[in-house]
């Protein structure tokens, strides 16, 4: 990872493409859908139901940012703790919009960033005072 703009930005070699099923819009169906995330994401993408694939060649799905497909409904943004080395952290992750309250009863105690063990997930509710 480096510092880009005040936040810790991970490279494109700390990235790999990981791809889900996913209700299509209006629910009438399913399609698979792909975005490129941290490769924390490989000790929970089984657990949330997704694939990881080295480089785009073998993947056969939609292609689509991280955030466009929160917008889109495809992902939603929740939020973790976890414990590495005696110090807690906090991150935001990408969960398949399906998978939310499997995300919230299973990931805690799976490993994350290493060797970093997730200690709780929960919904990342915001809300506006303006």
């Amino acid at each position: 990872m480096k510092q880009q703009g005040g936040y810790w930005m991970p490279s494109l070699a700390d990235t790999k493409i990981y791809s889900w099923t996913a209700p299509t819009p209006g629910g009438t169906g399913t399609m698979t859908v792909a975005a490129r995330l941290s490769n924390r994401y490989d000790g929970i993408a089984t657990d949330l139901g997704m694939t990881a694939h080295a480089d785009a060649s073998g993947v056969t799905a939609q292609m689509v940012k991280a955030n466009r497909a929160v917008q889109e409904g495809l992902l939603m943004k929740m939020r973790i703790n976890y414990r590495k080395s005696n110090k807690y952290f906090g991150a935001d992750i990408y969960v398949p919009t399906d998978k939310v309250s499997d995300a919230i009863q299973k990931l805690a105690g799976k490993a994350w960033d290493g060797t970093g063990v997730i200690t709780s997930c929960r919904d990342r509710i915001r809300a506006d005072f303006r």
